[in-house]
């Protein structure tokens, strides 16, 4: 099972041989004693699971536990096709209309900073752990702490 929305993502069933070795060849061995679940990413279940349907179900299910915080974190497709097509707007106007590219560039920046913040909060008042937010941001826990602690939930008017 390939996860599209998240590519390096993808179910590698692994299997357990009698001799206790974990194989992660495509095929399916002719007399496998476990399931184990893995991913494309490198990540491995903690569990064997039995070597029938019901068990490779179960390894199934341990990876889509793994993915689903991954997906959860996924911007959608469709914005992130805006995304792009802005970016590669922008930087081909600045190549002939370089005044304009950063005219652009600066609304972008004024809305860009409060919209992140807000929905830092947001993440936080979910209860979401620094290390989450980081990786939705592409930084680390640490950064996203340091950057964005002191950021505080607008009061809604009395």
């Amino acid at each position: 099972m390939v996860e599209d929305r998240v590519p390096g993502h993808a179910n590698l069933i692994g299997f357990r041989l009698p001799d206790g070795t974990l194989s992660t060849d495509a095929d399916t061995p002719t007399s496998p004693v476990g399931y184990r679940a893995r991913c494309s990413c490198g990540w491995v279940g903690a569990s064997d699971y039995p070597a029938a349907d019901e068990g490779r179900w179960m390894a199934t299910s341990e990876w889509a536990g793994h993915i689903g915080p991954i997906l959860a974190a996924t911007p959608p497709g469709w914005l992130l096709g805006r995304s792009d097509t802005l970016r590669d707007n922008v930087a081909e106007l600045a190549t002939t209309w370089p005044l304009q590219a950063l005219g652009i560039l600066a609304e972008v920046e004024r809305w860009q900073r409060p919209l992140i913040e807000r929905a830092v909060v947001a993440a936080r008042e979910a209860g979401l752990s620094w290390a989450e937010i980081g990786n939705a941001l592409g930084i680390s826990r640490q950064s996203a702490h340091e950057r964005f602690r002191n950021v505080t939930p607008t009061k809604p008017p009395a």
